[in-house]
């Protein structure tokens, strides 16, 4: 059997939440379930004192809150994959996940031996002039060179980055600095598969709020009963994320690259 198909099956799911965000398990696994019927991998859910009952998610207890870092740290030690998919609990799967392309994309990912395979359809995406390239290295100095949103990660990678203390956001500035030292590769998405990605989600709370571009889906799915559980994105935030992502596509546009 092919060496990197092997390796792709030592491969868990690692959805990082806490308590304060229990409201939105059951929304985030039915799309999970919904649109991943098929997945091959073991599902963990990290939280601090509360479980999810669902015989398809393994829970991890962290106990008490501390930084966001250091909570990552205690989930990874649960964990005996070499590779971990990361994602967080407001990323609620939108469409169906097509398993034999995401197989291809963690193959193509195990076999270059990268640190880091960034999943999402936000910039920055890897530009190549060869068509066939689903993924490649970003350049050292890149801005969310990494991050802890949807992507797949070296476990090693991921625990030699993580440094005790630090906030999500901390992480996201920091560890991407921080990146630059490592000789693993830190890849992304060819731009090419910005349309296509393997994993289609909708990204449903901002800051603690539901996002303004959510309600709608939530009640397409049939979630209605969890929207008063949150206040819901002003439209002076709404406005400022827009103006951000704009500024994120005018740099996919020009295929240029936003460094530090």
């Amino acid at each position: 059997m092919n060496q990197s198909i092997e390796k792709s099956h030592d491969i868990s799911i690692l959805i990082v939440s806490c308590d304060a965000y229990s409201d939105l398990w059951d929304p985030f696994f039915q799309c999970f379930f919904k649109y991943w019927k098929d997945c091959k991998y073991q599902v963990y859910l990290g939280s601090n004192k509360l479980e999810y009952q669902n015989p398809n998610v393994n829970n991890i207890l962290v106990g008490n809150d501390k930084d966001y870092s250091s909570n990552l740290l205690k989930m990874l030690e649960n964990i005996e994959s070499e590779w971990v998919l990361l994602s967080l609990e407001d990323l609620f799967l939108s469409s169906p996940v097509n398993s034999a392309f995401m197989s291809e994309i963690i193959d193509l990912a195990i076999a270059k031996e990268v640190g880091y395979l960034k999943l999402s359809d936000v910039t920055p995406f890897y530009f190549s002039k060869n068509k066939s390239e689903l993924i490649g290295e970003l350049p050292r100095g890149v801005k969310y060179r990494s991050g802890i949103g949807l992507a797949l990660w070296n476990k090693d990678v991921l625990k030699r980055l993580l440094i005790p203390g630090e906030s999500a956001w901390e992480i996201e500035r920091n560890g991407s600095l921080r990146s630059n030292s490592f000789i693993e590769p830190f890849c992304a998405l060819s731009s090419r598969l910005r349309s296509n990605v393997p994993l289609k989600y909708k990204n449903t709370v901002i800051r603690g709020k539901w996002s303004l571009d959510a309600i709608n889906f939530l009640r397409r799915e049939g979630f209605e009963d969890c929207i008063p559980n949150r206040t819901v994105q002003s439209i002076w935030s709404y406005l400022y994320v827009k103006a951000y992502l704009f500024r994120l596509e005018l740099y996919l546009l020009v295929r240029k690259y936003w460094y530090q």
